[in-house]
């Protein structure tokens, strides 16, 4: 049966009496013009009104046809196949969706996914066509709606297990938006897989088009012990000036016997220390190496476990390198008491993430070198000169960090104004009530922390002075004390950052720094500003890493150099140009980030590894994926009579319009070679 998928246009087939109606009404009649004598004039015979008669119906039933054929193609016609709906007859659209996660290579299944997956393509008719969907954590299509077997076969022939782990709920979603496309009478997708159970996490969403079938395929091998690393935890501690690690990590164990497993720890590729490990059915068991001496940044390291039926889970990378101190340099005012940096220089020395070496100064005297060396700048109550509040601009539009403790003595020239606000007089709350802070901007990455409960109390510190301030433009007020006047404001100068602090760091203003919340304060401002992130040793398959945060790589965004990628199995990726900025880790191992053209800079060394969830081999009950995905219960064998497509579904498969269109112009064509010849 014919139908329109949008037969509104259908309307413009009235048009095609338009070229009729503008001949019959502009065709010219005989008027009679009474004359005095008509024996001077030739008697000419009339002849306009037949000269205005339809002379060429050859040509006007081209018109009017290729008109009508262009006006069909716009209106969309196809033939609705309401006589295919018998479930089995007709032809059928298979979607092949195959698990390629990392536990399908356990034992045999990998075997059994591909020989499922090869039965289910040589078991088309050749009015059949076949999709390939590969998936994992990622879901890529392999081939799509193709009707050659030989194909079909090639595609599904190289495959091997990945390093991601299950996700159903994206490869569903792209089987029913490919079956929902095709017109043939039975769609049908195929889930070959382990259906563990960390891979489902309830409907998702996920809803194949009315009519679709989905028939599970469960791949299992019971029967073989398989036991898992667990992450790894580093302890960093320092000997005899040498900075060293403790590793400790151990084996879980997935099968209801006990069990015992060598655990190594490599090395740079080597062995160098194994522990035997006792593990309880279902049960866990952990052990500590020796502790290792660090010299060398970006160090490759592993623990692994022996070999079992599930290779990937047995392996643990990570990377260690020396902690690197985070310099600060306390700039103080000449003369100053001995005691006027004493409860900052005691909170930093209590810092350990990272370990703060704090050098003290007199703020006049900072040289070059000072700060080369530091990342954050601490001026504690100290009158700044002009060349010294130059080279702290420059040190801060680099990159660096600058604290600044407004005490009564603090001064700072203008010419040189990177500060936050215009420091005015000392507000004195000695009489009556102290102030206290309040409207903390938690939302800040420096006062985040602090949110919680029982995380720092910043009410409970009373200040009986500080200086009032005078803001600029674009800076931001992360705390205020109780009359409104700002206590903490920041500035971004260049490309680092200026923090103000409206108070003293000791007890001559107030008792903050007798409060439990001034080390966390003071560590947090100061990490802050040094822009300093834990480094991670380790990171998980799927996970997004940016090069330009690893500082060791001197890679920025939007340099010229030129960063490149070194995947584990030695894929060279670009990150310029037409690459991308950022990279999805895919592989198990060590990535290398390096810069071209700079030897001289370190390469950056990432560990991936897998996501051990995936090792735990609980299966899921398939009909429950099933009636998710077909809102009932049951596979093949349960499903009703196949509905019949969509007619967008249809009318797409046909594209009736297309050969309608290409009728109407070509119709167009040979009617102005038939015009032109007639007018010859």
């Amino acid at each position: 049966m014919m139908s329109f998928l949008t037969p509104l246009f259908l309307v413009g087939l009235a048009g095609l009496a338009i070229p009729v109606i503008l001949h019959l009404i502009q065709k010219e009649r005989k008027n009679v013009v009474q004359f005095p004598s008509l024996m001077f004039l030739r008697r000419i015979p009339y002849q306009s009104v037949q000269r205005r008669r339809i002379r060429h119906w050859l040509l006007l039933v081209m018109r009017l046809a290729a008109l009508a054929l262009i006006v069909m193609a716009f209106a969309r016609p196809f033939l609705r196949r309401t006589e295919l709906v018998a479930g089995a007859t007709g032809a059928r659209e298979v979607v092949v969706l195959l698990d390629r996660s990392y536990s399908m290579g356990y034992g045999g299944k990998w075997a059994q996914a591909i020989a499922a997956a090869q039965s289910t393509i040589n078991g088309l008719n050749a009015s059949d066509r076949g999709s390939i969907v590969l998936f994992a954590s990622t879901t890529e299509v392999a081939l799509r709606s193709a009707a050659d077997k030989g194909r079909l076969l090639a595609a599904v022939a190289g495959v091997q297990p990945g390093a991601g782990s299950t996700k159903y709920g994206p490869a569903l979603k792209l089987a029913g938006s490919i079956l929902s496309e095709s017109a043939l009478p039975r769609r049908e997708a195929v889930l070959i897989t382990d259906f563990q159970r960390g891979g489902w996490q309830g409907g998702e969403g996920v809803k194949l088009p009315e009519g679709a079938l989905l028939t599970p395929v469960a791949i299992t091998d019971s029967g073989k012990v398989n036991l898992a690393v667990v992450p790894v935890s580093l302890q960093q501690s320092e000997f005899q000036s040498q900075q060293r690690v403790t590793v400790t990590s151990g084996a879980v164990n997935h099968t209801d016997s006990p069990q015992t497993v060598d655990v190594a720890l490599e090395i740079g590729g080597r062995a160098i220390q194994t522990r035997r490990v006792s593990v309880g059915a279902r049960g866990s068991a952990s052990t500590s190496f020796d502790p290792v001496t660090i010299a060398d940044r970006n160090v490759r390291a592993s623990v692994r476990l022996s070999d079992d039926a599930l290779a990937s889970d047995n392996v643990f990378h990570f990377v260690v390198s020396p902690q690197d101190p985070l310099v600060v340099v306390i700039g103080e005012r000449s003369g100053a008491d001995r005691n006027a940096s004493l409860y900052l220089a005691r909170a930093l020395a209590v810092s350990e993430t990272p370990r703060i070496e704090a050098r003290v100064r007199q703020a006049d005297s900072l040289s070059p070198d000072d700060l080369a060396r530091a990342a954050v700048v601490v001026l504690n109550d100290a009158p700044i000169a002009q060349t010294t509040a130059d080279r702290l601009k420059s040190f801060v539009e680099r990159g660096g960090g600058l604290f600044v403790a407004m005490g009564e003595r603090a001064s700072w020239p203008g010419s040189a104004d990177i500060l936050p606000g215009a420091p005015g007089p000392r507000v004195d709350r000695t009489r009556g009530p102290a102030a206290r802070l309040g409207a903390l901007e938690y939302g800040h990455p420096l006062l985040e922390v602090f949110r919680g409960p029982r995380t720092g109390d910043f009410a409970s510190a009373r200040f009986y002075s500080y200086r009032s301030v005078t803001a600029v433009p674009n800076v931001q007020t992360l705390a205020r004390f109780d009359d409104g006047q700002p206590a903490l404001l920041e500035r971004r100068v260049g490309t680092g950052r200026v923090l103000m602090w409206m108070s003293t760091l000791d007890t001559s203003w107030s008792d903050l720094a007798l409060k439990p919340v001034f080390v966390p304060f003071v560590h947090r401002a100061l990490r802050h500003l040094g822009s300093y992130r834990e480094p991670k040793p380790w990171r998980t398959v799927g996970d997004i890493v940016d090069p330009g945060l690893y500082p060791t790589a001197h890679i920025t965004r939007g340099s010229d150099v030129s960063r490149v990628a070194l995947s584990p199995s030695g894929q060279r990726i670009s990150l310029d140009g037409d690459g991308p900025e950022v990279l999805e880790l895919a592989e198990q191992g060590f990535y290398e980030f390096r810069t071209q053209g700079r030897d001289s800079d370190p390469p950056v060394v990432v560990a991936s590894n897998v996501n051990l969830a995936e090792s735990d081999l609980t299966s899921v009950d398939p009909q429950e994926i099933v009636a998710a995905a077909m809102g009932r219960a049951g596979g093949a064998a349960a499903a009703g009579p196949t509905a019949p497509p969509g007619d967008e579904a249809q009318e797409s498969a046909q594209r009736v319009w297309w050969y309608l269109l290409f009728a109407g112009l070509l119709l167009l064509g040979a009617e102005t070679v038939v015009a032109n010849r007639l007018t010859v």
